[in-house]
């Protein structure tokens, strides 16, 4: 029996069984994009967030002031629009993730804005969270109805601007 293994064995690697193709040892394999499940979901792109305020009206010359409280972050956001279309503002709040013991305060000042025939405006921006400064820039869809950050699925309402700082600090606080 062993024998008949052995000659079998011999018979197929004599026939090229167990040699490798040679046109497939040339010629390369072209590895596409992988989709689906094939990629790992850390490695999937994020879904592309379309703001619900992306077809909104600009806002007109005015202070606006808006709120957002969650499980996770409560915030405000007070805006000027000048009657020359630039548009500054300031960008505060808590963060509270209970769940993870986090806490955190910021703070994010909104410049160089400039409202246009949409209610998308770019801001640079200098942030503070508990110390630490950065600078960069972040696109906030304004309107009547509320504020929203580009990429973000999440509205501020609108609010009034007096008081707004210490609702922020009294529904945010641990």
């Amino acid at each position: 029996m062993r024998y008949l293994l052995l000659a079998g064995a011999l018979a197929l690697s004599a026939c090229g069984g167990d040699a490798p193709d040679e046109e497939a040892q040339t010629t390369p394999v072209e590895a596409g994009p992988m989709v689906g499940d094939e990629v790992p979901v850390e490695q999937q792109p994020l879904p592309e967030i379309v703001s619900p305020l992306a077809e909104a009206d600009p806002l007109t010359p005015g202070t606006y002031c808006y709120f957002r409280h969650d499980a996770n972050v409560t915030e405000g956001l007070e805006v000027m629009v000048n009657s020359d279309g630039t548009v500054s503002g300031d960008n505060w709040g808590i963060i509270h993730q209970e769940a993870a013991g986090y806490y955190a305060a910021f703070s994010t000042v909104l410049t160089s804005g400039m409202i246009d025939d949409t209610a998308a405006v770019m801001f640079d921006t200098q942030t503070d969270v508990d110390g630490d400064s950065q600078g960069g820039s972040a696109i906030w869809y304004l309107a009547t109805e509320g504020a929203v950050p580009d990429g973000l699925d999440i509205m501020l309402e609108p609010a009034e601007c007096e008081g707004l700082e210490e609702r922020v600090q009294e529904a945010g606080a641990p």
